[in-house]
């Protein structure tokens, strides 16, 4: 992928996943919460978001030729999509926010 075409990408994942994700966790958007069958999905985008954030950060890193680093950043990526692909059926109450938290109690 050209570095115009991941830096596109980067833009579209920001806005299709970091975006809600952040706003659900601002407790700007709590409209999912009594839906049936989301459980965590509207936090979890946050989490998949960042990871694919970091994964095309990775991929530019290592195309400019820092090929350890871009390494790393593609593993904190994959870390960051394996904490939201948990989080899409449960969350650990010590990842959710605070709005949250108080609503459960």
């Amino acid at each position: 992928m050209s570095t115009l075409g991941t830096l596109a990408a980067m833009v579209a994942v920001a806005v299709v996943f970091v975006l809600p994700g952040w706003l659900a966790y601002s407790g700007r958007w709590t409209d999912w919460v009594n839906t049936p069958y989301v459980l965590y999905a509207p936090l979890a985008l946050l989490w998949i978001g960042a990871g694919g954030e970091f994964l095309l950060l990775g991929s530019l890193v290592q195309d400019a030729g820092a090929d350890g680093l871009g390494r790393l950043l593609a593993a904190m990526g994959m870390a960051l999509h394996l904490i939201g692909g948990i989080s899409l059926f449960w969350t650990p109450p010590s990842l959710r926010p605070r709005w949250y938290r108080e609503r459960e109690r």
